[in-house]
C-alpha cells in the first residue's frame, strides 16, 4: 500500500464534484429559473424536516409502550423534545456534509454551495421557521429566499 492510498480523501462522502473549500461559498447571483425548485419543493421540505421530527417522537413513545408503560402527558413533551434534539443535531451534520437539511434532501434540494460554518445556525432557524410555519414561509419572496438568507448562497433542484 503507497502512502497516498493510506490517507482518507477529503471528499470520500460526495457523489459528484463540488469545491472543497468552504470559504469560496459567497451569496453570488441567482442561478437559472432551471435550477431554482418550485415553491411546493421548498414548502415539502419543511413538511419533510417536521415529518422527521415527529417520527423520533413517535419512535419514543412507542418504545415507552413496549416497556409496559402508558405514556402520561410530561412524556409527550419529552418525546418532542427528543424528535427536536435529534433533528438539530441531524440537520447541522447534514448542512456540513450535504449542503441541505434532513427535509430538504426528502425533498430533492440542496444549496449551491456549501454553507459557511458560521452560518449553519442561521440555516438551522430558517429551518426551524420553516417548520413551525408547515412550510408556509417557502411562499414569501423570490424562492427560496429564507434559506438564501440564511445560508448566502442559493438554493437548487437536486442534493449533492
Amino acid at each position: 500500500m503507497t502512502d497516498d492510498q493510506k490517507s482518507i480523501p477529503g471528499d470520500w462522502d460526495a457523489l459528484v464534484e463540488r469545491p472543497s473549500e468552504v470559504g469560496a461559498a459567497r451569496f453570488s447571483a441567482p442561478a437559472p429559473d432551471s435550477h431554482r425548485p418550485p415553491t411546493l419543493t421548498l414548502m415539502a421540505s419543511a413538511w419533510a424536516d417536521l415529518v422527521g421530527m415527529l417520527t423520533v417522537c413517535t419512535g419514543s413513545l412507542i418504545a415507552i409502550l413496549v416497556l409496559g408503560e402508558r405514556p402520561a402527558l410530561p412524556a409527550f413533551a419529552w418525546a418532542a423534545a427528543l424528535g427536536f434534539v435529534w433533528w438539530v443535531f441531524a440537520a447541522a451534520v447534514l448542512i456540513v456534509i450535504r449542503q441541505a437539511t434532513p427535509g430538504m434532501l426528502l425533498a430533492g434540494v440542496s444549496f449551491a454551495a456549501p454553507v459557511p460554518p458560521q452560518r449553519v445556525g442561521w440555516v438551522l432557524a430558517a429551518a426551524v421557521i420553516g417548520v413551525a410555519t408547515v412550510g408556509l414561509s417557502g411562499i414569501i419572496g423570490v424562492r427560496g429566499s429564507i434559506f438564501r438568507l440564511a445560508a448566502a448562497t442559493d438554493v437548487v433542484d437536486g442534493a449533492a
